[in-house]
């Protein structure tokens, strides 16, 4: 009785975690997969849409794929470094640091997309301050209204979220690892890739699949900068079949691509980083 009393207030406790799985992320996969094999015209399944979201932007899917990759790698990289310098110095410094480095997470992607068309323009800040120093000529600048601006974007944008998932784990370590380290001569880098990486290893795999699926599902800022250029992203394309040409059966197609790429880094996570007892 006692069990089964225990197994019915666990069913509760998750009830509402479970809720919001199905209703925000279950069932618009299952209701685009389903309309993705269906032909409304002809009430058949088909594999159609899937051959011309193949045929037609399989080069913007992988577009994409390497571009939010990169930009993930990116940001946790960076992230990586600075919440070492957060966790390992004081000082006004590091409270100023601290202060500011958050501010892209208040920004929306549509205000970083104004930003960055700015910044990044062929005659913009960024590359008038390059020519001011004399790393490019004026008459020929660089262009960044591509995948270098997309990830550039990207990586400003999403740093300071990725940062506070890492530095939280990075505060979890006892200083009396680091101090032990420091003992015996160790240097920054060699705690920050044997001491401070090794033991939050539970929330980098975190903060990479969050930051990546966001990327991967943005829609603004690739659309504010690069527009209908070619490649694009799958979610501009996802919105020109939505919009312009009433293609349904596509755009949702493109959409279980979607999910699919991002479910892959999830189940990698739930099976090698949860399964092996990672938390452990």
């Amino acid at each position: 009785m006692r069990r089964k009393l225990s197994g019915l207030l666990h069913f509760f406790l998750l009830a509402p975690a479970l809720a919001v799985m199905i209703v925000l992320y279950v069932q618009p996969f299952v209701l685009s997969l389903y309309r993705s094999v269906l032909d409304e015209k002809t009430g058949s399944f088909t594999l159609k849409f899937f051959e011309r979201a193949i045929g037609t932007y399989g080069r913007d899917a992988v577009f994409s794929l390497w571009t939010s990759l990169l930009a993930t790698v990116i940001t946790i990289g960076i992230s990586i470094i600075i919440g070492a310098y957060l966790r390992l110095t004081t000082g006004t410094l590091r409270r100023f640091f601290n202060a500011i480095y958050r501010l892209p997470l208040f920004i929306p992607f549509v205000v970083i997309g104004q930003m960055m068309r700015t910044f990044l323009a062929p005659h913009g800040l960024l590359n008038n301050l390059l020519s001011g120093v004399g790393l490019i000529d004026p008459e020929f600048p660089i262009e960044f209204f591509n995948w270098s601006g997309l990830v550039f974007g990207f990586v400003w944008k999403q740093f300071a979220f990725a940062t506070l998932l890492i530095l939280g784990g990075f505060m979890m370590i006892e200083d009396e690892y680091l101090e032990s380290a420091r003992s015996v001569g160790a240097g920054t880098a060699r705690i920050i890739v044997n001491i401070l990486v090794p033991m939050a290893k539970s929330v980098i795999p975190i903060a990479f699949i969050l930051v990546f699926a966001s990327l991967i599902s943005c829609f603004t800022y690739p659309y504010m900068l690069i527009g209908g250029a070619v490649p694009t992203t799958i979610t501009v394309d996802i919105a020109h079949n939505v919009t312009y040409f009433g293609d349904w059966g596509i755009a949702n197609a493109l959409g279980v691509i979607s999910y699919l790429m991002v479910s892959a880094a999830a189940i990698y996570y739930m099976r090698y980083i949860v399964g092996r007892g990672i938390y452990q």
